[in-house]
């Protein structure tokens, strides 16, 4: 029995990288057009009840049913769930006129196109009526006629046509064998041409761009050929008529010619047999998005990667930095002090000459100011003002600080202000503005994982998984690090990676997951720290489960290892400690 597919099914298939939106599921690229020379995105959508498609690229324009986007995917062999549509048999009728031998019209007229007598008699060639006649065979039976007129067709003529009720199959496929590559053209003149030059494994689709249900009809012979080499018209229907064939055919076995005449018969009568030979020799492979030739990648430059410092000494040690282009989970359970210690790590990146912008889904904006004014600040600038509820003093930066703090990071740290309404997209949309706009190269997002994505527990997962997709693929396209606040499943005790909520795909998608974890009194007294971050993954070098002792200054909400001596001062408290000029050259 036949699997039933849906279009989620295909979706998750053959579109790899896609979201949904309402009720299309809509594919990063086109599987058509692949976005034309320019890459469009998001053009092309698919209905996830009734399966009809259209891409919104006006050169592309593909539409039609579920039952034939599988056709146009190659799943022949499967049923669309729900949208099964039973072809009715259709009888076709062979041709009933007998093709005459050329007369000296029609000679005239093929020799004038670069063909000799024995090409065009090979392939039955004649004459019917004064018109050049065109017979398609199918396994030695005649089942379909073709004409054209032995000139150049006037305005309103009509440039081919064929007797009605033949069957639409590739002419000259009885002269193929599968033991060569199979070449498909556009047009018999072409497949002539190329017959001309010694290439005989040619055949031509019989009703130019216009359908392609040839492929349909021929498709178990079809199969028969490892390799097929597309030789279409140079403009964009012929460019349209490649898509589809690579589309249907597949492009692991399609190779394609290239070249700046319109098709292979202006070639030959132009440039010669050798130039219809060479440009089917140097027929290139059809590229696809995602690979590529190792040897053909650029070399990696460790020490001209754009490097952030944390700001910890054992985590730079251990990890070399924050690269650009990757991102970075944080984890850890309720009050452990993943999100100070990551506004920390922004303020690091700040004191480093870098740009940063934050976005805190926990905290209201005048808040989240306050918590990282105190750790800028530090302990030697807080002052002390006692609150009557809290009965208690409460620390806050010194006045002279506060002035000093806000003028040294007004032009560096930005921060998304959408308290409790950002939904992903329009997140990105501000942090793509902020990398443009203000050159910003540290992002942070705490966090969004179970803020917006509501629904059930399949789509909560899958929006997720597309969630740290889009993370990724806007860290390689800014060139930038982006950390990513993530909690946990449980809310006590020691975590370890798979402790993160979600799906699998959020730390391994990650390149690197570090854990907060607040230590009970007992631990405390046993490891002389109070905090344990934990490196669960560092990709680039390999290491994990490595552990880093911190402690913690409640007063100004800072994290140092027990190891270093004195305090820590930024930028705006004397000359930074980092020359980002010499350490970061490769910032772009």
């Amino acid at each position: 029995m036949n699997h039933e597919l849906t279009p989620i099914d295909i979706a998750d298939k053959h579109f790899r990288d896609y979201r949904i939106k309402n009720d299309e599921i809509v594919p990063v690229y086109c599987p058509f057009c692949q976005g034309g020379n320019s890459h469009d995105k998001y053009t092309f959508a698919v209905n996830k009840h009734s399966g009809t498609y259209n891409c919104k690229r006006g050169s592309c324009g593909a539409t039609g049913s579920f039952h034939q986007l599988l056709r146009e995917l190659g799943e022949v062999t499967h049923k669309a769930k729900n949208f099964e549509i039973k072809r009715p048999k259709v009888n076709y009728i062979p041709p009933t006129v007998k093709v005459e031998p050329a007369t000296s019209k029609v000679e005239e007229y093929l020799k004038k196109r670069g063909f000799s007598k024995a090409t065009w008699e090979r392939r039955g060639v004649g004459e019917i009526d004064g018109n050049i006649a065109m017979p398609y065979y199918e396994n030695g039976k005649l089942v379909l006629m073709k004409f054209r007129p032995p000139h150049k067709p006037q305005q309103g003529e009509k440039k081919g046509w064929r007797e009605k009720g033949g069957k639409p199959v590739f002419w000259g496929m009885d002269l193929c064998t599968p033991s060569k590559p199979l070449l498909i053209c556009e047009g018999e003149m072409d497949a002539l041409a190329l017959d001309e030059c010694g290439i005989s494994n040619v055949v031509s689709v019989p009703s130019g761009v216009e359908d392609l249900n040839c492929v349909d009809l021929c498709w178990d012979w079809l199969q028969t050929f490892r390799k097929i080499i597309i030789w279409v018209d140079n403009d964009e229907p012929g460019q349209g008529l490649q898509r589809k064939l690579i589309n249907r055919l597949g492009a692991a076995r399609c190779w394609v010619v290239k070249t700046e005449r319109k098709d292979a018969n202006e070639v030959l009568v132009y440039d010669g047999k050798q130039a219809v030979r060479d440009a089917v020799k140097n027929a290139v492979e059809v590229p696809i998005s995602g690979l590529t030739r190792l040897g053909e990648v650029k070399a990696f430059d460790y020490d001209g990667t754009l490097r952030i410092k944390s700001g910890i000494r054992g985590v730079d040690t251990v990890m070399g930095g924050f690269m650009s282009g990757q991102f970075t989970i944080w984890t850890g359970v309720n009050s452990s002090g993943k999100s100070t210690l990551l506004g920390q790590v922004m303020l690091d990146s700040v004191d480093q000459g870098f740009s940063v912008c934050a976005y805190s889904g926990e905290l209201p904006a005048p808040v989240f100011r306050y918590w990282i004014d105190l750790q800028a600040a530090g302990p030697n600038n807080l002052e002390y003002k006692f609150d009557d509820i809290k009965n208690a003093k409460v620390a806050h930066p010194t006045r002279e600080a506060l002035s000093k703090i806000r003028n040294w990071y007004m032009d560096k740290f930005f921060l998304c202000d959408s308290y409790g309404s950002v939904t992903d997209d329009s997140l990105f949309e501000v942090f793509g503005y902020a990398a443009q706009r203000y050159g910003c190269k540290v992002f942070m997002i705490d966090n969004l994982m179970t803020t917006v994505f509501a629904g059930n527990e399949k789509d909560f997962y899958r929006k997720q998984s597309d969630f740290v997709n889009k993370i990724a693929e806007f860290a390689q396209k800014y060139d930038v690090h982006v950390h990513l606040v993530a909690h946990p499943r449980k809310t006590h005790g020691r975590l370890t990676k798979m402790d993160v909520a979600g799906s699998g795909d959020i730390t391994n998608r990650a390149d690197n997951v570090l854990a907060v974890h607040r230590l009970t009194p007992k631990e405390k007294s046993e490891e002389n720290c109070d905090t344990i971050l934990e490196i669960f993954k560092n990709r680039f070098s390999g290491q994990q489960d490595v552990e880093i002792q911190l402690n913690f200054d409640s007063s100004c909400r800072r994290f140092g290892m027990p190891s270093d001596v004195g305090v820590k001062r930024f930028g705006w408290d004397e000359p930074t400690i980092y020359d980002a000029e010499q350490l970061f050259a490769a910032e772009v």
